[in-house]
């Protein structure tokens, strides 16, 4: 994936066939974890703090429907396109921020699912079908979110 033009509203990238299809692969899929539960605080307690963590929750349940619709809106839009010259995305700014909103769950949400490993590289067994499938979209959604933010480019531009 490579950065092509930025323009004053947004931004248009090429994509290679491999990663267009992956990348719709991985919004596709989305969610791809179910929620896990939030708190507010660990130390405190009570019906107010239980008040707290369910309002927490319903808004966080909130925000993931919400990008779950707008990952079906991105797939039903047909992006990335094909044209003679290869793949193309072209995102606006709040299209961008909502693409990095679904990458950061898919990553998170695959880590959380992989048991919140602190060193991935350190396994010994082979991985089984489910764990390769969350390690391989935890280093996808990172590598698009690498390259959406041009930080190849020695930050975000």
């Amino acid at each position: 994936m490579k950065l092509l033009r930025q323009f004053r509203d947004g931004w248009e990238y090429e994509l290679s066939r491999h990663e267009a299809t992956c990348l719709r692969t991985m919004i596709g899929e989305f969610p791809l974890t179910p929620i896990a539960a939030a708190r507010i605080t660990r130390t405190e307690s009570g019906r107010d703090a239980d008040e707290r963590d369910r309002l927490l929750n319903e808004s966080l349940a909130g925000h993931r429907q919400d990008l779950k619709n707008q990952a079906m809106r991105f797939l039903a839009s047909g992006r990335p396109q094909a044209d003679k010259a290869g793949w193309r995305l072209r995102l606006d700014p709040e299209e961008r921020e909502i693409l990095l909103q679904l990458l950061n769950d898919i990553r998170v949400g695959s880590w959380r699912a992989l048991g919140e490993p602190a060193d991935l590289e350190s396994k010994v067994s082979p991985a089984s079908e489910k764990e390769m499938k969350y390690r391989t979209f935890m280093e996808l959604a990172g590598y698009f979110e690498f390259k959406l933010l041009n930080l190849h480019d020695g930050g975000e531009h």
